[in-house]
């Protein structure tokens, strides 16, 4: 005589849902986080001093920032070009993205041939707004109601130069 007893586990399924749900969850974080950062890029815009070179175009009258501040906004190209790549599943980063090609010489130093007008890079009030909030942010994460103790939080700034 054979006894044959099975034992089934659903520990992997289980295991892959709370997998699942971290991952939606982190992807969420992360778009919460790039879409601050979106917004702390548009705020530094509207905020910044304008006592630079005044000049009219279109018979607009247009005040420029100084080095060091962001660009002051004057027809809102660049300003409405900023957008959001979020985070999915399978994709565990989001961006923060312009196609606008001057946002390059905006950005850069004068000694890289710019106009030294931070206003996404690492040196940015934006950015650094958006590591302070990144980095209180993560706490929120949570799997039912166990919360993740521990997160790499990595805000890279990264330029692409797009050509068309």
């Amino acid at each position: 005589m054979t006894v044959k007893v099975e034992i089934k586990s659903k520990l992997n399924q289980k295991i892959s849902k709370a997998v699942d749900l971290y991952d939606m969850k982190t992807a969420g974080y992360l778009n919460k986080v790039a879409n601050m950062y979106r917004n702390y890029i548009l705020i530094s815009m509207q905020q910044t001093p304008k006592d630079g070179k005044t000049y009219k175009r279109g018979g607009k009258v247009h005040i420029a920032s100084t080095k060091d501040n962001p660009p002051a906004i004057d027809t809102g190209r660049l300003s409405n070009s900023f957008y959001v790549v979020p985070a999915t599943k399978s994709r565990n980063y989001s961006t923060v993205e312009t196609k606008v090609k001057y946002a390059n010489i905006l950005e850069q130093s004068f000694a890289r041939g710019g106009l030294q007008r931070p206003f996404m890079g690492k040196e940015s009030r934006a950015f650094k707004q958006t590591e302070r909030y990144a980095n209180a942010k993560y706490k929120d994460i949570s799997i039912g109601k166990t919360k993740i103790l521990w997160a790499f939080i990595l805000l890279i700034y990264s330029q692409r130069f797009i050509l068309s």
